[in-house]
């Protein structure tokens, strides 16, 4: 859609999409239940990615008053503590690291891992 020079997701405005993704990943790195180095960049990334997506959610709601974005995002709070156990466990690490590859190389055009800067 659009001018493909311009727009969200052109790598003019690749600064802004960076730097919003920053946020999520200094927040996994500094939580006081932070997991393992080796999925804190998986986890930074999934959560950019459930903002965007609650964000695209919000955009085409049509409810009245986007009550089911209010009830989405309640949703999604509801989710946060018993993921967090969630990633206690192997298999469910291993699941967010292959899913994050997936995300890297569809919209970063990256299949190699970022190294955290909490990581050696």
């Amino acid at each position: 859609m659009g001018d493909a020079n311009e727009g969200l997701f052109t790598p003019a405005t690749a600064f802004s999409r960076q730097r919003v993704q920053r946020v999520f990943h200094d927040a996994v790195v500094g939580a006081t239940d932070a997991p393992r180095a080796e999925v804190t960049a998986a986890l930074g990334r999934l959560l950019y990615l459930v903002h965007l997506a609650i964000i695209l959610w919000r955009l085409l709601d049509k409810s009245p008053r986007q009550r089911a974005t209010t009830s989405l995002i309640a949703l999604v709070r509801q989710v946060l503590p018993a993921s967090a156990l969630t990633l206690r466990l192997p298999q469910a690490r291993a699941i967010m690291v292959a899913g994050d590859k997936l995300f890297r190389e569809a919209l970063f055009d990256d299949s190699e891992p970022q190294r955290s800067s909490s990581e050696p």
